[in-house]
């Protein structure tokens, strides 16, 4: 469940900032909404000005001058990077551009599993080895501070670029370029591990822009890094991802090009975060990640085209793992009262690849709407994973809290990594969950932002079109999303070969229109025709054969009388009941249903049709007109599987047939307070509840 939060939308000052600015109104507005309040303040958000002067950075003119004299005395020069996007296309740029000037360079990618993150000692004992001169690292190199200091010792100086923020001390390299250090004087500090690299070909270009016009062929990768690290698409990355984008749309690199598959259309930031960046990121979870780099740098198409293939087999083989562990998670989640109702959800297997086990983590946050970490058991005894969080709940700190239990952990807020030995895991569970408690008794809900209101007859083509020049879309600067209130569902069809989509048929005062609807089956839809809905929309622009048209695609549909903080409340109370928690006489009161809501739900369930899958919000979407709430729903569906009256019959409930009458008032999993009913009755509701506390 999602609440939707509307930017506050003055139609007034919308009006005025458009005319004024010279912009179309629906422009006008969502740049009013995203804090710009003058003309000035709204062409500076669209034009994205020019680079800033690299050398403002620190240490940037140390780092120039080295390179320099590595290339004037044919030092041999290694570039070492990271297995991500951002890591490998970093690479990739200040690879081929020494390359291209000469150099005696090679590349140096460390592997996920066996190595992990940033530089370590063994891959300098390796470089040394191969009797390297210069390492310079890109998208990592601030934290390793003894590995700098170890390659130092044998010999080899070390340039370090890098965005990541430093720690307390700072390594002794020759230069050290990462704009949020101490003394840095450039005006933008959000670039990513390859804006930085690209940044450093400026500067060994003269700076200027003339130097920029000489590594423009260079921005095609810096842009794919900078949508792959979820970096903000503001300011100098902005102008990156606009640069890269043209270089792209010219089909001069060859492995790029494969990946990309030139024949689909314009790219734009969408196809590079959905199509590029998850094939890269695949080579470093699922084999070794240095074909990336290779695949990046190649110079004839044959040998790309053959390399992007294996690339992407990668890629499928990712979702299918993904989406077996998702589906064992989701599945060990919901059989396991004590995971499905915590705060914050641990949850284990054994032999989940270790490459995906983040994005599965996602998922879950998605599906549950919680703090959750996905971890796998290793041959050490331990378990190792990655946890993803929602917005308001600090992850790491929650872990950090839990540090004497742990082996190793590091993140941020949104996303932490962790190992655990095997036999503090029960422990670990119990204090992170009682941090979430203590820490935020009310956690967080997911949360959709929309930017304006839309009238569905007011949008055409046109409409669509206007809003090209807030563009590149990505963190930092959303696609524009867009309310379309109180509108009545006509029909559903599936749509696709499969029926894995579906095309809602829609109308809004008289005015009928449609709308696409990804990844939600027309069977699973939870509203019948007539059902009055809110939709949260972007609107995509399409070129057909008979000209150019627009489609509203959904992202969210919710019944327009459904009290969304009722249902909120009513969600945070059941899960209370279902950790085992006391609840106070006015909280079982309210999460009691009543005999004539236990009859509309059962009514509801014997009926023919399909039924929604797993999703008890859906199911209330069916209700309407009943005084039921999610939480209460929850609290019915519980005793009536009880009783013996309905099942879940593949994630799907049905009414089974009555043959006596049910005493539902005497089923354990209805609401008591604390003290009510006797011993026996309290120790079978705990048991249902599936208690958690200490």
């Amino acid at each position: 469940m999602k609440r939707w939060q509307l930017s506050p939308f003055d139609k007034t000052a919308a009006v005025a900032l458009a005319r004024d600015a010279g912009l179309p109104p629906l422009l006008g507005a969502l740049l009013l909404g995203r804090g710009c309040a003058t003309p000035q303040q709204a062409h500076a958000m669209l034009d994205s000005g020019s680079f800033a002067d690299p050398l403002l950075m620190k240490d940037m003119d140390k780092a120039v001058s080295r390179l320099r004299r590595a290339l004037d005395d044919f030092e041999k020069i290694a570039v070492y990077g990271d297995y991500d996007a951002d890591g490998v296309t970093a690479t990739a740029i200040l690879f081929t551009y020494l390359r291209d000037q000469g150099a005696k360079v090679s590349f140096y990618i460390p592997q996920r599993g066996s190595e992990g993150y940033g530089l370590n000692m063994a891959a300098v004992d390796t470089l040394n080895r191969e009797g390297v001169d210069l390492i310079v690292t890109v998208d990592n190199g601030v934290s390793a501070v003894k590995e700098i200091a170890y390659a130092k010792k044998l010999g080899m100086d070390v340039i370090v670029t890098d965005h990541h923020q430093p720690q307390e001390q700072l390594p002794q390299a020759a230069a050290l370029v990462n704009a949020h250090q101490p003394g840095d004087e450039s005006p933008y500090k959000e670039l990513s591990g390859a804006g930085v690299a690209f940044k450093l070909l400026i500067a060994m270009e003269g700076g200027g822009p003339e130097a920029v016009e000489r590594v423009e062929k260079y921005a095609d990768l810096a842009a794919v890094g900078t949508v792959g690290d979820s970096v903000p698409l503001t300011g100098e990355n902005r102008l990156i991802v606009q640069t890269g984008l043209r270089q792209i749309d010219k089909r001069r690199r060859p492995g790029l090009d494969a990946i990309l598959d030139p024949g689909s259309g314009k790219t734009d930031a969408g196809k590079l975060a959905f199509t590029a960046v998850p094939c890269i990121n695949a080579t470093g979870r699922m084999g070794a990640p240095e074909r990336a780099v290779r695949l990046l740098t190649y110079q004839d198409s044959t040998s790309a085209q053959a390399l992007a293939q294996e690339l992407k087999g990668d890629n499928a083989r990712r979702k299918q793992v993904e989406q077996e562990i998702f589906q064992a998670a989701a599945a060990k989640i919901e059989g396991d009262p004590e995971l499905r109702f915590a705060r914050v959800i641990l949850v284990e297997g054994s032999d989940w690849h270790m490459g995906v086990v983040g994005i599965v983590a996602s998922k879950i946050v998605e599906r549950f709407g919680k703090p959750c970490f996905v971890l796998s058991a290793q041959e050490d005894g331990c378990y190792r994973g990655s946890g993803r969080s929602v917005e308001g709940f600090d992850l790491f700190q929650a872990v950090h809290a839990c540090r004497a239990l742990l082996e190793r952990y590091g993140g941020h807020p949104m996303a932490a990594g962790l190992t655990v030995p095997a036999e503090n895991l029960p422990e670990l569970r119990r204090q992170i969950n009682r941090f979430a408690a203590e820490a935020c008794p009310d956690m967080p809900v997911l949360t959709l932002r929309l930017d304006c209101p839309l009238k569905p007859s007011a949008v055409t083509a046109r409409t669509a079109a206007s809003l090209a020049p807030l563009e590149p879309f990505g963190a930092g600067n959303p696609q524009p999303l867009f309310g379309l209130y109180g509108v009545t569902l006509r029909g559903v069809r599936s749509l696709g070969s499969t029926g894995a989509h579906c095309r809602l048929q829609c109308e809004k005062d008289g005015f009928a229109f449609e709308c696409v609807y990804f990844r939600m089956r027309a069977a699973d839809l939870p509203f019948e025709p007539g059902t009055v809905v809110d939709l949260a929309v972007n609107l995509q622009v399409n070129d057909y054969p008979r000209g150019r048209g627009f489609d509203f695609l959904v992202r969210d549909v919710k019944r327009s009388s459904l009290d969304v903080e009722a249902c909120i409340a009513g969600q945070r109370l059941y899960e209370k009941h279902r950790r085992g928690e006391p609840l106070t006489q006015e909280e079982a009161r309210a999460l009691t249903p009543s005999r004539e809501e236990f009859g509309a739900l059962y009514r509801l369930l014997a009926r023919p049709g399909p039924r929604p899958v797993r999703d008890p919000l859906a199911l209330l979407s069916r209700l309407e007109g009943s005084s039921l709430d999610l939480g209460r729903l929850q609290a019915a569906l519980d005793v009536l599987e009880e009783r013996g009256l309905i099942e879940n019959r593949e994630g799907r409930w049905e009414a089974l047939p009555q043959r006596e009458k049910a005493e539902l008032a005497a089923s354990p999993c209805m609401p008591q307070a604390a003290g009510d009913g006797n011993e026996e009755q309290e120790t079978r509701r705990r048991s249902h509840a599936g208690s958690q506390t200490d």
